[in-house]
C-alpha cells in the first residue's frame, strides 16, 4: 500500500473505529447536552443572559467533551498492543500521529456540528446566515485541540487510573490562547459581547482563522516530531 493509501487508511479505521465506541459516544454526548441544558435553564427567561452566557456554554461543551474523547484515545492502542505492531511496520510515526489527528478532527467536528444544532434549538439561536463562520471557527479550533490532545493522551495514558485527570489538567492550559481566541470571534459570530466584554473587542473571523491556523501548525509540527519519540518511550 503507498504512502497516501496508507495514511487514508488509517484515517478511517481510526474514524470508524472512534464511532464504534458506543459508551464513549453515549457519555460525550450525554455531558455536552447536560452543560448546554445547565446553561438553558440557568439563564431561561432572561435574553440578553441567554446571548451572553449561550457562546461560552457552547465552547465550553466542546472542549470537554473532546477531553473525555481524548482520554481514551490511546488505551485501546496500548492495551491491544496496536502501538507496538505500528512501531515494528514500516511507517513513519509522525505520519501515524497526523493520520491519528486527522481521525480525532472528524470525530470533534461531528460532535461539534451536532452541539451547534442542540444550541441552536436550546437557545433559539436561528441566524442561518452565520453557520459559515461558526463552522470555520470550529474546524479550525478543533484541529489544534487534536494536535495537541492527541500528544498528551500519548504521554498519559501510561498512566494508570490518573491518566485521564492528568490529560485534563494539561490540555486546558495549554489550549487557553485557542480558547481565548475562540470566544473572541463569538463576539463577532453571535452578535453579542460575550463574558460581559472581558475578553476585549470582538474578533474578525479572518483574524481569528489566521492566528488559530497558526497556533494549529505549531501544534501539528511540534506533535509530528516529538510523537515518535513518545511512542518509542
Amino acid at each position: 500500500m503507498s504512502g497516501p493509501a496508507l495514511f487514508f487508511a488509517l484515517i478511517r479505521w481510526d474514524f470508524l473505529r472512534e464511532l464504534r465506541r458506543k459508551e464513549i459516544v453515549l457519555n460525550m454526548s450525554l455531558f455536552a447536552v447536560l452543560m448546554l441544558t445547565i446553561a438553558q435553564l440557568g439563564t431561561s427567561g432572561d435574553s440578553v443572559a441567554m446571548k451572553n452566557v449561550g457562546p461560552v456554554f457552547f465552547w465550553m461543551a466542546i472542549v470537554f467533551t473532546g477531553t473525555v474523547g481524548l482520554g481514551q484515545s490511546f488505551a485501546a492502542e496500548r492495551e491491544g498492543g496496536r502501538l507496538t505492531g505500528v512501531q515494528l511496520a514500516p511507517i513513519d510515526l509522525g505520519v501515524f500521529y497526523l493520520a491519528k489527528v486527522a481521525a480525532t478532527w472528524e470525530y470533534l467536528m461531528l460532535m461539534s456540528i451536532a452541539l451547534l444544532g442542540i444550541y441552536m434549538l436550546f437557545f433559539n439561536f436561528m441566524r442561518w446566515d452565520l453557520i459559515p463562520s461558526l463552522l470555520c471557527a470550529i474546524g479550525v479550533f478543533t484541529l489544534g485541540y487534536s494536535g495537541a490532545g492527541i500528544i498528551l493522551s500519548s504521554m498519559t495514558t501510561a498512566l494508570r487510573g490518573g491518566g485521564e485527570i492528568v490529560l485534563r489538567i494539561l490540555i486546558l492550559p495549554l489550549m487557553v490562547p485557542v480558547i481565548l481566541l475562540t470566544l473572541m470571534v463569538s463576539q463577532a459570530t453571535f452578535g453579542e459581547q460575550v463574558a460581559g466584554g472581558i475578553l476585549g473587542p470582538p474578533l474578525a473571523l479572518w483574524k481569528y482563522a489566521l492566528t488559530v491556523l497558526s497556533l494549529d501548525a505549531i501544534y501539528l509540527t511540534t506533535g509530528y516530531l516529538v510523537f515518535p519519540k513518545i511512542i518509542e518511550e
